[in-house]
């Protein structure tokens, strides 16, 4: 009747502010007539039901609960003649909820409806961001009930919102809630840590958990950046290290956990040590599952490397050296200089073992291969000093392996290293797929090498690629021939102006190159 009117007492359905108020007068006279706990029940469908949020002003939903208690007063006063009329069998099931109970209920809703108004509130409901209206949303019909707001909370911190706006929101919520924003967060890890487990597979929730577990780490980590002091990295490391070191559990997801820890937060000397262990038993486990490793026999630098050469001298298949490259990137670089040096680095015994014990027809796509790995180290902690460079290159051409030599030389970006490249260049006397392709040239492009390239046979292979190669956009042809000129190539600068615009070959004359250059530079 409330909502939809009758045919007798509310014959329009109510849609203004005055309407809903005299659909609630006319309801209300039957109040004498039901339970308190269908009091309640009828007053929560129509203040805090998702019909009520959105038909309904917050204005109303106040104006009505502001009438329920003043009725409500003096229906408690009226209780004990009231009970006495009343079928006792009925009375008895009904007995836990009282007029008093009714009041008290109300109250609380009063209390939270006028929260509403709140700036904090007012901001989630009307934001731009479909999440935090949500937010609001929930909020407002939470009733500021202990159960949903804990809810909430807990699935915002899910969410990696800030710690400071989960405290705001707690702050403003009425009554004894009984919990903090680190309760929030250790709830919500408690949940992620399930989910992450064996037992925890099939969990509900729709984003990954180790996104979620980023999340709620980086909110902890700018809140303790900002002062907060709502919760420590300790806080989260004490939660987290008994998954961590669960050994019932599989491996990886538990590694995961502590690297997400290890980007925030500087982990203890245990907890890194930790780390360390876990990450070198999931390699091992993958490759070599006889072999048992306990944290005693990793727990420094000197140990590991004796466990890595213990590795790699029984290693000679391709997959075991993929598996020691994994190995080496799930340890901490060595900073012993006895161990960094380029005779004793484990990345360049790596590289030599590997070259060693292939056959020869493999040694190229062997030299492929470690050019790859060295690659893989550029952006990392592990990346390799000019030294080691050099002597993988040395090992290199070596085993007559000139053209990945060359490119490792030049990636470097170190003008040793470069002047070293320079020397092997110019020596060469002709071009072949041995120490030339496509990728090399534009190695010596991007390193602005072609002056230095003039006097070699690379020169003209240099050129004809720049021109090909020019919807790429990648080299400025004027420039490079800027430099040309500077360097007192006039020639040779003209000569790639007039190809660059597209000079027929027979034209191309010594007065032609100097006529280019006076017009196009």
């Amino acid at each position: 009747m409330f909502w939809n009117g009758d045919s007798h007492l509310i014959k329009k359905v109510p849609e203004t502010p005055p309407e809903w108020l005299h659909s609630y007068d006319i309801c209300a006279k039957y109040f004498d007539r039901l339970y308190p706990e269908d009091i309640i029940n009828f007053l929560d469908e129509i203040t805090f039901s998702s019909k009520a949020l959105t038909k309904l002003s917050v204005d109303s939903r106040v104006e009505m609960t502001k009438k329920a208690i003043k009725s409500m007063k003096h229906s408690a006063e009226k209780a004990g003649k009231r009970a006495s009329e009343w079928d006792p069998t009925e009375a008895a099931v009904h007995r836990q909820i009282t007029y008093e109970d009714v009041l008290n209920h109300l109250q609380q809703s009063l209390a939270h409806l006028e929260t509403l108004s709140n700036n904090f509130i007012s901001y989630l409901k009307t934001s731009d961001q479909k999440i935090l209206r949500e937010y609001g949303y929930q909020y407002d019909i939470s009733r500021s009930e202990k159960k949903r707001i804990h809810e909430q909370v807990v699935t915002m911190c899910l969410d990696g919102q800030p710690l400071n706006m989960i405290k705001t929101l707690l702050d403003v919520a009425v009554g004894a809630l009984e919990f903090s924003p680190r309760d929030v967060v250790e709830t919500a890890l408690i949940r992620v840590i399930a989910a992450l487990s064996e037992e925890g597979e099939q969990h509900s929730f729709q984003k990954d958990p180790f996104q979620m577990l980023e999340d709620i780490v980086s909110a902890v980590h700018t809140s303790a950046e900002n002062g907060e002091n709502l919760v420590s990295s300790d806080d989260l490391l004490a939660w987290l290290r008994p998954y961590c070191g669960d050994d019932s559990l599989p491996v990886k997801p538990r590694i995961r956990v502590l690297q997400i820890l290890e980007q925030a937060f500087h982990l203890s000397d245990e907890d890194s040590k930790l780390l360390i262990l876990f990450r070198t038993q999931a390699v091992l486990k993958a490759y070599w599952p006889q072999t048992q490793m306990d944290i005693t026999e990793i727990d420094n630098e000197e140990k590991r490397y004796l466990v890595f050469m213990k590795l790699l001298e029984n290693s000679g298949k391709h997959e075991e050296f993929q598996h020691l490259v994994m190995l080496l990137q799930a340890w901490p670089p060595m900073k012993s200089p006895n161990m960094t040096c380029s005779n004793n680095n484990l990345w360049v015994k790596l590289g030599t073992m590997m070259l060693m014990k292939c056959l020869q027809e493999q040694k190229k796509s062997v030299g492929d291969e470690i050019l790859k790995i060295c690659r893989s180290l550029y952006e990392t902690k592990h990346r390799l000093s000019a030294e080691c460079i050099k002597s993988l290159c040395l090992l290199f051409l070596k085993e007559s392996l000139l053209l990945p030599s060359l490119k490792l030389l030049l990636e470097s970006r170190d003008q040793d290293l470069h002047s070293m490249a320079l020397e092997q260049i110019t020596a060469i006397t002709k071009v072949d797929d041995s120490n030339c392709d496509s990728e090399f040239l534009s190695l010596l492009l991007d390193e602005k090498l072609v002056v230095k390239c003039i006097p070699t046979v690379y020169y003209s292979h240099l050129v004809n690629y720049m021109i090909t190669s020019q919807e790429e956009g990648r080299w400025d042809v004027i420039e490079i021939a800027k430099q040309l000129q500077e360097k007192g190539f006039i020639a040779e600068a003209g000569s790639l102006l007039m190809a660059f615009k597209g000079t027929h070959p027979a034209l191309q004359t010594y007065g032609a190159s100097l006529t280019s250059l006076r017009h196009w530079i």
